[in-house]
Formats: structure tokens, sequence, C-alpha cells
């Protein structure tokens, strides 16, 4: 077996460099005031995106400790669905800190211990200290998370508008378990309808689910009471004899036969569908003409050929089962095992150029839909990607019922806390902690350089008051932090920049773990096995 070996301080500095690499590319996309990057693949798409999770998943990466920052933003995206760019700035700062006491003969045992230490006295004074505690009946908190979220955006200057539609398409997907005394938000239950044309501001929330639709057939616009919903994922016609099946007869009447006999099976299934008291159908599949005309002549509207996304979801949301067949265990000979789907009403319209339905009132599970308007493609799937990511925000914020205040303030006050810390430690691991303590600052330095404004300067006095915090008549300053737009240090709890608090605690957990994961490699080995039979 042929291998090739890197070892030691060697593999430290590669990987360091690689990530590195990554913290340029994402750097000048953090915060309100950055700059989107335009990705173009292998097929010439384009993408317009500042999202850090977004990025690194389109960007191709070989070297495998980058690889690891990138499974570290998507880990960020999946769980708490905000964040994903700042996780990976803390990170690679950590890893180049560690690097240069390495450097200096600290042991990376030593430094792995204080940067444990440091992560957990962090995330408890965030817990303890730094959390903003609200009831789920205070709105205005929930929608400055939301726009918190979205001011990086492409939706940013509109974040307020925004903000408000994710947080009440999230309301409409609110689900209260009295028993266990739970809240879950049914975030699969949410529909974004994309339609060309128009401006972005154009987009608007329906109360209910919308579904895109080529053929529908029916002889009423819309139904105002309740409707009765069954969905189909086979063809509703007469069977064709499989491939090699073959049917030998002398007599031509014998023909005929088993023809109205099928037949005969066939009308009665679709009468049976007409008893149950069924008004609306969906199938992907198709339904020959003839069975068509009888079930709208019985005022049933059809609908064919929509995706079997839009049918998970519909049966997700009306409480129906699938049909795959309607066999003799079936609608042949029993409805009552039928789960039929229920919504209030039903609506037919016409956006730009396509026709859509539009359920309300669906019973079995909550349902909110967007409808996103945006010139290109490319638009509505970032606009999308952003409002999920404000919808995840609010989740959480909801769900743990704490915030922390923004704009480099968590950020700021682990730091002096952190040196606070050092300062009572006599051992090595002082040394990994006040470079913890330094790595955080990569936050609000990389907001302020987005910015235009002089860090320095401003990080100064930003240290000097969380400084000043950490005596308890003075706790308020804690969440004073930066504002971008006049440079000024501001309060802002009062100026409505808030996050969720375990989106910052999670941060500072998953990338001190990536830290750890990637000091603690000595050895760098790539084996290429021989052919045996050479």
């Amino acid at each position: 077996m042929d291998f090739s070996e890197t070892t030691g301080q060697q593999i430290r500095d590669e990987n360091v460099r690689a990530c590195m690499e990554i913290f340029k590319v994402i750097e000048t996309s953090f915060g309100p005031i950055s700059f989107d990057k335009m990705i173009i693949n292998e097929l010439g798409e384009i993408c317009f995106t500042n999202d850090g999770a977004n990025i690194l998943k389109r960007i191709e990466i070989l070297h495998p400790a980058a690889k690891i920052l990138v499974s570290l933003s998507q880990q960020q995206d999946e769980e708490i669905g905000d964040g994903t760019t700042g996780v990976v700035l803390i990170a690679c700062e950590l890893l180049k800190r560690a690097n240069e006491l390495i450097n200096k003969k600290i042991h990376p045992s030593v430094v792995i211990s204080a940067y444990r230490l440091a992560m957990c006295y962090a995330c408890r004074r965030i817990k303890e200290n730094m959390c903003v505690f609200t009831g789920l009946s205070d709105t205005s908190f929930f929608i400055n998370v939301a726009k918190t979220s979205l001011s990086s955006k492409i939706i940013g200057l509109n974040s307020k508008k925004f903000a408000t539609i994710s947080f009440y398409v999230i309301k409409s997907v609110f689900i209260l378990e009295k028993k266990k005394k739970k809240i879950y938000f049914e975030l699969k239950a949410i529909n974004f309808v994309k339609v060309y044309g128009d401006s972005m501001n154009s987009s608007h929330i329906f109360d209910g689910c919308v579904i895109e639709h080529q053929e529908m057939f029916s002889n009423v616009v819309n139904y105002t009471g309740p409707v009765k919903i069954m969905c189909f994922n086979f063809d509703l016609k007469l069977s064709k004899p499989k491939l090699g099946v073959s049917v030998q007869t002398k007599n031509l009447s014998d023909i005929k036969t088993i023809f109205d006999r099928e037949l005969k099976a066939l009308l009665v299934q679709v009468k049976n569908i007409v008893q149950v008291g069924v008004n609306l159908i969906f199938t992907t599949k198709n339904i020959d003409d003839f069975i068509v005309k009888y079930l709208v002549k019985n005022g049933i509207v059809i609908i064919r050929r929509i995706s079997d996304i839009f049918i998970k979801k519909i049966a997700a949301i009306t409480g129906l089962k699938v049909q795959n067949s309607l066999k003799k265990n079936n609608l042949y000979y029993d409805t009552k095992f039928l789960q039929i789907g229920e919504a209030e009403e039903f609506f037919k319209e016409k956006i730009s150029s396509e026709n859509f339905i539009l359920l309300r009132g669906c019973r079995f599970c909550p349902s909110g839909s967007v409808i996103l308007r945006g010139a290109t493609g490319f638009l509505l799937d970032e606009i999308a990607h952003a409002l999920y990511d404000a919808m995840c925000a609010i989740k959480k914020a909801a769900e743990t019922n704490k915030f922390v205040t923004g704009g480099g303030s968590v950020e700021t006050n682990l730091s002096v806390s952190l040196e606070k810390l050092a300062s009572n430690i006599y051992t090595q691991e002082q040394l990994g902690i006040l470079e913890f303590s330094e790595a955080l600052l990569v936050i609000p330095k990389t907001l302020c350089k987005n910015a235009g404004l002089n860090y320095t300067e401003i990080l100064s006095k930003l240290k000097i008051l969380h400084l000043i915090s950490l005596y308890e008549k003075f706790s308020q300053l804690k969440h004073f932090g930066i504002d971008l737009f006049t440079g000024q240090l501001v309060n802002q709890l009062k100026n409505g920049i808030v996050e969720p608090a375990v989106s910052k605690i999670k941060s500072i957990q998953i990338a001190t773990e990536a830290t750890i994961t990637l000091l603690r490699i000595d050895d760098f080995i790539i084996s290429t096995k021989q052919n045996k039979n050479k």
C-alpha cells in the first residue's frame, strides 16, 4: 500500500490556511450592510446570495478541513435557520488564534482545555445574564426577531413588511399541545408560491394552501361551504392489458362482455365516490373523459396532473389518505375505511398568467401560504430562503422564549467577561481563554468593516461600556451594541435588534467543537491501495 503523509505543525498550518480562505470568501457577506455573491455553476445557472450556508453549499471545496466548515454552516442552518455566516467566522478566528498559540510552544491539549472552559462559561453567561424574557402575546418582539434576520438579506430594505409576513404565516401553523404544555410550528405546512412578474413588494400572505394547477374541470367557480376532498395517485380509467397478456376467444361477443364487465366495475366505484359526498378530487395521473364528464355533472371539481409534492401537502393539511388503487378491497365494496379530507372552502384564482386553487380552513392541520412576486427565478428563490430563515428564528424564539440583543453586544460582553475570568486563572489555560475572548470580537469587528466604520475606535468604546456593565448598578449597558447606519453605540433592546438566545449559544458551541476537532488532527494520510495482481 502506497501512502503520503503530512504530520505535526505542517498539517495544522495547512488546515488554518484552507479555513482562512473560506473566511475571506464569506467575510464581506456578513451583517445588514454587506455584499452579495454571484455564483455560476457548471450549467451556467446564476445565483445571487449572501447567505453563508447557501454560498458554501454552491462552491466547490476540496480541502477536508474546509469541508468541516461547510458542514458546520449546514448544521447551523438545519438546527437554527440563521447565523450560518457568523458561526463560520467564529470558528475560523478560533482556529487561527489557537494555531498561533501552538506556534508559541503552547501544547494543543492545553489550548483545547482552555477553549472548552471558555465555551462553557460563555454559554452559561448567555443563559444567566444576557437573556431577555417575554410572553408569546408580545408580537413586537417576534417581529423584531424576523427583522433582525432579514436585515442582511436581499429584502432587507423592506424588512418590516416581510417580517410581518413571516410572523403571521408562522402564526397560522401554530399548534399548542395542552397536555404537555408545549408549542409546535408545522413549518412543512407553509407553502411558498413563486409567481413571476410585479414587484417583490406585491408579495402577500394567504391563510390556507395555494396549489398551482394545469387541468381543472368544474361547473362551479368556488365552494363557500365545507369541502370533502379525495386524492388519487393512479389513473382512473379502464385498465389496459399488461405487456404480453392476450385474450383468446372464438366469439367476438366475449370481448364485449369482458369490456362491459370492467366498465361496470369502474362505474360502481365512481358512483361510490359520488355517494361518499366528495366534491373535490386531486390526482397526479389521468382520468378518462367519460368519467370526468360524469363526476363534473354531479358537482365534483376535478384537478388532474398535479405534482406528488402537492398531493402529500394536501393529504397532510386536510387529513386524508392518498389512494393508490381502487381494488376489490377498496371502493368496490366499502367506502367507510376511506379517510376523506375536509376544508371550509376553496377558490379558483388567476395570479399573473397562472391558475391557482386556494384551500382555506383545513381542519386537520393549520396551513399558511406566501405568494411571492419578483422579476426572476433566482430572486424568488432568495426571497423564499430569507423568509424561511426568519420563520425559523421566530420558531426558536417562541419555543425557548429567550432573546438576546444583536449588533455585537453579546460577543463584546462575553469577551470582557472572559478576560475577567482569565485574570483569575494562573495556568497556561489563561492564554487560551484570552484568545477565545479576542476571537469573539470578530463579529462586531466584521460588522464595522462591512459598514465602512472605524472598528478600532468603536470597539474600544464598546468594550469600556460592557466592562462597566459587569457591575450590577450599570447592568443595562450589556444591551448596548453598534448601530451600523449611524456608527453610534445604542441600546439594541430599545432599537429592536434582537435574536433567539439559542442561536448565539449554538453558534459558540458548534464553532468551538469544530475548532477542537481540527486542533486534534496531527496527521494527514492519503492511502492508495495497490492492485494485488501486480
